[in-house]
């Protein structure tokens, strides 16, 4: 059974390290808030499923990478 553990974008930022480590060893999600509303998912990928995407995946970037895509996810 998969976990999933919420937390919000302040706490993963003080903690990165640490819940990067706790996604790597218990293979669970980790959601992370902006306001209380789900933003991004962190979870551990499995060494088949790589395998499974290659040459499945194309990004296109439009206009400047830079720039914030969400409402408020430029107050990093």
């Amino acid at each position: 059974m998969q976990i999933t553990k919420k937390i919000g974008k302040r706490e993963f930022i003080q903690h990165t390290s640490k819940y990067i480590k706790w996604v790597e060893e218990h293979g669970s999600q980790l959601v992370i808030t902006h306001h209380n509303h789900p933003g991004l998912v962190l979870a551990k990928i499995k060494l088949k499923s790589l395998k499974d995407l290659r040459g499945s995946v194309s990004v296109k970037v439009h206009g400047d990478i830079n720039e914030s895509v969400l409402p408020g996810y430029d107050e990093w």
